[in-house]
């Protein structure tokens, strides 16, 4: 025996201890929280009260008493803008009088960069006397960017003259990210920064050059004008753009010349076209024609006539003319794509005027390929009369092209289909295309082997001499007693390995939450503070929820966002639901290629909400939509999201915001996903959260916080992530281009993949280290998605079926990272993590309960074995899951009331029954990578309800 009976129930009894511990400490933590949500709400009111009524004697004590929560309502009270202005400046004075500035001025002196920034956060909130001059000092001296970024922006909150040549300095050497920010922090003073440009406008520097531009986006003086033009001809690219984009905003007139508009440089040229539309004259629109035939500038120049047209009418009878004239095809078919956009001008004429010239118009630009403005009308119209006008037209162009039939089949609604004797178009699911690897398979067959054949292996070193001389049946009980201790040794080391990540997850939380605290709305919504993000959601099948999941993206709370809604193929109602809801319109944009995605059948967008954009496309898999997403999209970062998932209204600037503090380039930020079945869902917003009454739902809350607050916020901090969930992960747009977007057939490596978010991930990770470029992979603590997860067996096996074969598939596409110190703590650390433990597990864990059965038949299972068994797979299993809620609930009371004892009851049971039938999953998922399948798996939706009562068969 490896233990005595007793040293097995000292260890017995201190993982119950442990246990219970965890459970005092979520205890003690929803106590604190309810007790600071109360005080503060309290302190709030009294101190709203208090100053609203004079009654300054009942404050005064409590500020002398607890002079840094005063602070902290005053910072908060500022921030809201509840307080009036005499109660604050009575406040803050109340505040100083207590000798807290000289306690902030110590901590600014502290070697922990944290502290530092805390005190630049609250000493701005106690603004004139010495304060100023204390941060000022603070800024001359500070080191770390991070720090000085709030130091500049307590300064220049306070308008402190003084600060501005300290602040510019900062500025040479600096990287992209910090210049950004505090560029925008400097236009801020107005006025002031503009009267010491005299200081600074001769400088050389790309850094303050470009400060200088920046400022004159923002304060358009007339003296910066000749700058603005001179920087246009700048060697440095970058600069040139931004110059030329700025003078298109203020001083466009400049712009409308060959020069700009006929630029060799075909960016230079596309910002000065795009600029002319604030010129709406004749005399612009025939600059531009000759524009049209160019490729690389003549979707801008056909946008930039069509803005014209929209805004001045009266040019219309005058291009319809030219386009009924002119000999160039090339141009005529720009300017197709001009009056499609004004398919109601022509249709009036059909009716009014000369019809038959405005047949044969209309006839000219469908045959030119410009159908969309003709099905976006006649899919609103009620003008029989005028129906029936435009189906004589296009019955005989359909006749005559195959191509054009097939896109009205597929757009027009029924009736005017009718009408054409035609039938609806069913919009066909692609079948992706399978190549076989056989090296993969050669390899899976070999790691069959191994999993089955590792303790039998070990079996034959360790026994080797006892070969031929013990009976079989001492063999049998030897190697199965043999087996169940391997099987308590490596459950130790899973657990082992679990509970070092959720210390790890602690410490990050802790680090993450005091940052958070720092960070006030009026820091976080100063422009420029927080990246552009894009969210990318992906609709596939989703008419039950599309619509509740679209309010929800469209009620957000952050400064710059668009919303890309990108429809897969469905073949149910998902589009039509979006078009009716919403109001959407059918229209033309150009969307640069920058990663080869399947065809985009169709683009609508809204007048009443013009940060959202709906894209209908071929099917092409979850991965190749978001491609296409990326593509569309016009922000430096995007945001993956399933449609049938909600985010929190702040949960998107609670993931934007922890790139603040990175100190490295933050390329991709994962954040929490949360199941929503149960929850009470009210037009798109989550207003009740609540536990899910489907048992297999409530096993997978557990099992979802485990894998979230023990799994990918430890491996952040441990700086070796490879896992953003696909429901919810911020990326920078142009480092994930670099790589080729999500693995597809479409793509660079012309393959496919099931487990596209991870792979992601590793391949960016790949990526950046085989450059050797510096970067940093995220994750937030307290940002939540909640989405909808399976509540019945058959689509929870289909899930972790097609979970286990993307880890296959990945782990075999960047097998080059396994053990590979090129690749740092990644290649050394986090993949032979998922190789050992989540690949070849599953195998071990799965005959070791076998064993552990044949061990109780044969009577091996005495107490000592059955107490390491239970230790090591029960006791220690249940210790990471209770300790993983106690450290959600450090900071967020997610399971309020009664629920927490119930998730901790299921902590207990998960256990017995579902921890094993996912283990022998994961092992069939490996036989379905054997049989090389590739199906995604249809997910059949309930959708959200206002009620309590929900689930759902997704993710």
């Amino acid at each position: 025996m490896f233990y005595s009976l007793d040293v097995l129930l000292i260890i017995v009894g201190t993982l119950c201890g442990l246990i219970l511990s965890c459970v005092g400490l979520i205890l003690y933590y929803k106590f604190r929280l309810h007790y600071q949500k109360k005080r503060n709400l309290r302190l709030t009111q009294v101190f709203l009260n208090g100053l609203s009524k004079a009654n300054h004697q009942e404050i005064e004590q409590y500020v002398n008493k607890h002079p840094k929560r005063a602070l902290n309502v005053l910072v908060d009270l500022s921030q809201n803008q509840k307080l009036h202005k005499d109660g604050q400046r009575k406040l803050i004075e109340l505040v100083r009088n207590t000798g807290i500035v000289d306690y902030y001025r110590r901590r600014l002196q502290s070697a922990n960069d944290r502290k530092r920034t805390d005190a630049a956060v609250h000493l701005a909130a106690l603004p004139g006397g010495t304060t100023n001059a204390i941060l000022l000092q603070a800024l001359s001296v500070e080191k770390q960017l991070q720090v000085k970024l709030y130091l500049c922006d307590a300064l220049s909150t306070m308008q402190e003259p003084a600060s501005i040549p300290l602040m510019v300095e900062t500025l040479p050497g600096a990287p992209q990210w910090y210049r950004t920010r505090l560029n925008i922090m400097l236009a801020s003073f107005g006025k002031t920064f503009h009267q010491f440009l005299p200081e600074i406008i001769h400088r050389n520097e790309i850094e303050i050059r470009s400060l200088i531009i920046d400022f004159a986006a923002q304060y358009p003086a007339a003296d910066l004008k000749q700058y603005l033009l001179e920087q246009v001809a700048s060697a440095e690219k970058d600069l040139a753009y931004r110059a030329t984009r700025t003078l298109g905003v203020y001083y466009y007139h400049e712009l409308n010349q060959p020069r700009f508009y006929s630029h060799s440089d075909p960016v230079l040229r596309n910002i000065a076209i795009l600029a002319l539309d604030k010129i709406p004259t004749r005399q612009t629109m025939e600059n531009l024609l000759p524009l049209l035939t160019d490729s690389r500038s003549g979707d801008q120049a056909a946008t930039v006539i069509s803005q014209i047209t929209q805004r001045e009418p009266r040019h219309l009878a005058w291009l319809i003319e030219l386009f009924d004239t002119h000999p160039d095809q090339a141009v005529r078919k720009g300017l197709a794509r001009v009056l499609s956009n004004r398919i109601d001008y022509l249709l009036m004429h059909l009716l009014v005027g000369d019809g038959q010239k405005t047949q044969h118009i209309l006839a000219d630009i469908v045959k030119l390929g410009q159908t969309n403005g003709l099905i976006g009308f006649l899919t609103k119209n009620k003008t029989v009369e005028l129906e029936n006008a435009i189906v004589s037209i296009i019955r005989p162009l359909m006749a005559e092209s195959d191509e054009l039939r097939q896109e009205f089949r597929l757009y027009l609604p029924a009736r005017i289909l009718d009408k054409l004797e035609e039938t609806p178009l069913q919009q066909p699911t692609a079948v992706r295309d399978h190549v076989a690897e056989k090296g993969k398979l050669i390899r899976l067959q070999i790691l069959l082997l191994l999993a089955f054949g590792l303790v039998p292996t070990l079996y034959l070193f360790r026994h080797w001499e006892f070969l031929t001389g013990w009976s079989f049946y001492t063999h049998l009980t030897r190697f199965v007693l043999d087996f169940n201790y391997f099987i308590a040794f490596y459950s130790i080391a899973v657990s082992a390995s679990y509970l070092i990540l959720l210390v790890c997850s602690l410490a990050a939380l802790m680090q993450q939450a005091k940052y958070w605290r720092l960070k006030k709305n009026a820091f976080l919504f100063r422009s420029r503070i927080l990246p552009g993000i894009s969210i990318i959601a992906p609709a596939y099948q989703a008419e039950a929820s599309i619509i509740e999941s679209a309010n929800s993206l469209l009620n957000l709370h952050y400064p710059n966002y668009e919303v890309i809604i990108v429809n897969d193929g469905s073949t149910d109602n998902t589009l039509q639901k979006l078009i009716q809801h919403f109001q959407l319109e059918k229209v033309d944009r150009f969307i640069p290629q920058r990663l080869q995605t399947k065809p985009i059948r169709g683009i609508y967008t809204s007048r009443n909400i013009p940060k959202l954009v709906v894209i209908d496309k071929a099917n092409g898999g979850k991965a190749d939509a978001l491609n296409v997403g990326i593509n569309t999209s016009l922000k430096e970062y995007f945001c993956g999201i399933d449609a049938d998932s909600l985010l929190e209204k702040d949960s998107l600037i609670k993931l934007a915001s922890v790139v603040v503090e990175a100190k490295d380039e933050p390329i991709a930020v994962g954040g929490n996903i949360f199941p929503i079945n149960g929850c009470s869902v009210d037009k798109g917003t989550l207003t009740k959260i609540n536990i899910p009454r489907s048992h297999l739902a409530r096993f997978q809350t557990i099992e979802y916080l485990r894998a979230f607050m023990a799994g990918r916020l430890g491996w952040a901090q441990l700086q070796s992530l490879l896992i953003i969930s696909g429901a919810f992960g911020l990326f920078n747009k142009d480092r994930v281009v670099e790589v080729g977007g999500y693995l597809t057939s479409s793509e660079r490596y012309e393959k496919d993949t099931v487990g596209e978010d991870m792979e992601l991930v590793v391949r960016l990770n790949r990526h950046m280290r085989e450059k050797k470029l510096p970067y940093s992979i995220l994750y937030a603590f307290n940002a939540n998605c909640w989405t909808e997860v399976p509540d019945t067996l058959p689509v929870l096996y289909k899930q972790r079926d097609r979970w286990q074969r993307g880890l296959i598939d990945i782990l075999y596409f960047h097998r080059a990272m396994q053990v590979n110190p090129r690749y740092g703590r990644i290649g050394l650390v986090s993949m032979p993590y998922f190789f050992l433990f989540e690949l070849l597990g599953p195998f071990l864990e799965i005959q070791g309960y076998i064993m552990v059965v044949i061990a109780f038949f044969l009577g091996l299972l005495d107490a000592n074995l059955a107490l390491l068994l239970f230790a090591a797979t029960i006791l220690l299993g249940m210790l990471v899951s209770v300790f993983s809620l106690a450290i959600a609930s450090k900071e967020n009371d997610y399971f309020p009331g009664p629920y927490m004892t119930t998730m901790l009851l299921y902590a207990f049971l998960e256990n017995f029954g579902l921890r094993q039938m996912i283990s022998l999953w994961r092992i069939t998922g490996f036989f379905s990578a054997l049989r090389q399948t590739t199906e995604w798996g249809d997910m059949e939706r309930k959708g959200f309800r206002p009620t309590a009562d929900r689930a759902i068969r997704s993710n």
